[in-house]
């Protein structure tokens, strides 16, 4: 059964009836580490929740039976259904052409991501099929993998280009994901929070990774005016820049010098970092988050350090760091699954007191499959993350590590609306499926 989407623009008034379990994630709020526990989900006990205005009006008891006129107000029997807030997808490379099948079988007879890499696959490989279609194209593709997120229950997608590998492609490809969002069907997809990939590998234009870094840089002044008319148009979250800080793609001084640039053009910045080795990505972060005086309780409104992903190889005192900071550590294990790379630790990871995001890191080749369900399943059995630390990884932990823990992530009367509905009637119900086949309805 497909899940139903709900648009707070064409439908006013919505109001779930009687759900025996909702997970306002309320407890959070003012949490000063990172031990998450059932307490701080505060999960409330057959209740009603009554969106109107695309807000969250009021969570209680009977409240249908109290003030709601139901006569102008889409009802929905929630009494076998868990509620909870929006998922958030914070690291997704859904916009892109071509097929890596081939990759999977490779690793299956055991080639290494890098291996591939190497006899021009990977993201070389995606780059060529990429550059081929259109503008138009690439916006019909995001939309299909956008509206497939939603359908799973993700109403605000983080969007990476990096399949261009030069500033014309990388450009189009910016502009192809803007364009999802100029039609009627807007409407049907979820928010956009946009990240520019530029240095995802190495460009065939350019001789050379720092020439090629001197060629993004240059052009960034023309990526970030795009980012802020796309905010004035009201089609997307402010534009973040992103890298590759890894062996054999960005040094960590590469990665300075244009996640550097990038700040001081106002964009936030995530750092992809020690996947196959421990390459720099905590120290980096350090180092620019003192650049603009971030620390954990302090953060812009913009030109902020958000994240470090994959951090396989990062240590207990990496992500202290990261800690101390207010960067978000960003778990990616469909990622492991598929690349048969080691899976994060989730002892460690706790230990260091970092604040942990979940995502799907879906892209062609090594995470092909766009659901973030089955990125929380992976982080349960294989990472061993608890339950409150999967709900919060792809809630407020999510909406911290895209900067919109003001708008999204919690159940809370005032705060914008954003929901997903799941059969079951215990918080524990979230795993019922692995790939969230059980989600029944989608506000956004």
């Amino acid at each position: 059964m497909a899940a139903k989407i709900w648009s707070t623009k064409k439908n006013k008034k919505i109001i779930f009836k009687n759900s025996p379990c909702v997970v306002t994630m309320q407890g959070l709020n003012n949490l000063e580490n990172n031990i998450i526990t059932l307490k701080d989900m505060k999960i409330l006990k057959n209740q009603d929740v009554y969106i109107s205005d695309g807000v969250f009006q009021a969570i209680g008891e009977n409240i249908a039976d109290k003030y709601v006129n139901l006569s102008d107000c889409e009802v929905i029997d929630a009494s076998n259904l868990v509620l909870m807030p929006g998922l958030i997808d914070c690291h997704n490379h859904p916009i892109f052409a071509g097929s890596r099948a081939n990759e999977t079988v490779l690793k299956s007879q055991g080639m290494t991501y890098e291996e591939i890499a190497a006899k021009n696959g990977g993201i070389a490989a995606t780059m060529k099929a990429t550059r081929a279609v259109s503008k138009e194209k690439l916006t019909e593709i995001y939309k299909l993998n956008a509206k497939d997120a939603l359908a799973k229950g993700v109403v605000l997608l983080e969007a990476k280009t990096g399949y261009g590998l030069n500033p014309k492609e990388e450009r189009k490809m910016l502009e192809a994901l803007y364009e999802a969002y100029n039609g009627e069907d807007a409407q049907e997809l979820p928010a956009l929070s946009p990240t520019y990939l530029g240095p995802h590998a190495a460009s065939p234009e350019y001789r050379g990774l720092d020439n090629y870094i001197q060629a993004l840089v240059e052009d960034l002044p023309n990526i970030a005016a795009l980012g802020e008319e796309a905010v004035k148009k009201g089609i997307s979250l402010p534009l973040a820049a992103d890298i590759f800080l890894e062996r054999n793609f960005f040094t960590k001084e590469q990665s300075e010098r244009w996640l550097g640039a990038a700040l001081q053009h106002g964009l936030d910045v995530h750092i992809h970092s020690d996947e196959f080795s421990r390459s720099g990505g905590a120290e980096l972060a350090a180092e620019l988050a003192r650049r603009v005086e971030q620390t954990a309780s302090k953060r812009r409104q913009k030109g902020r350090v958000l994240t470090v992903d994959h951090c396989q190889y990062s240590t207990e005192s990496d992500l202290g760091r990261l800690a101390t900071l207010g960067v978000i550590a960003v778990a990616l294990p469909s990622t492991s699954f598929f690349s048969r790379i080691p899976y994060v630790d989730a002892k460690r990871w706790r230990a260091s007191g970092v604040k942990i995001a979940i995502a799907s890191d879906f892209n062609p080749g090594s995470a092909i499959i766009n659901n973030i369900w089955f990125a929380c399943y992976l982080a349960l059995s294989q990472c061993a993350f608890s339950l409150p630390e999967v709900y919060a990884g792809v809630t407020v932990n999510a909406a911290l590590a895209l900067g919109v823990e003001d708008s999204y992530g919690i159940i809370e009367e005032g705060k914008k609306a954003t929901l997903v509905a799941f059969e079951g009637n215990s918080a524990d119900d979230f795993f019922t499926s692995p790939i969230g086949d059980h989600v029944r309805h989608v506000v956004l």
